[in-house]
């Protein structure tokens, strides 16, 4: 998996906090946002993976095999934290 920064991290912490995901005690992030969007971690390491290569929304959930999603709003707000925190805001 492509290193995520912490400041990234972070940024997605409180995107899930935002749309009222708690994080449990000793859950990696990652962790976070395969519970939260019902994806497997494999799903989540690639879908991340893709995301900071510079992948679209669109691009990235087509390359893990996400057709449509039930919390697009969630996907979107992390895949932008992810992007933003990273320097690259790809749709």
């Amino acid at each position: 998996m492509t290193m995520i920064n912490s400041n990234v991290m972070r940024a997605i912490g409180e995107v899930l906090s935002s749309h009222h995901v708690t994080q449990r005690p000793g859950e990696h992030v990652t962790d976070t946002v395969a519970r939260a969007l019902e994806l497997s971690d494999s799903q989540v390491n690639q879908w991340f993976d893709a995301l900071t290569e510079g992948c679209t929304v669109e691009e990235a959930n087509a390359r893990v095999g996400i057709a449509n999603h039930r919390d697009e709003a969630l996907l979107v707000a992390i895949a932008r934290a992810i992007g933003s925190g990273l320097g690259k805001l790809a749709g």
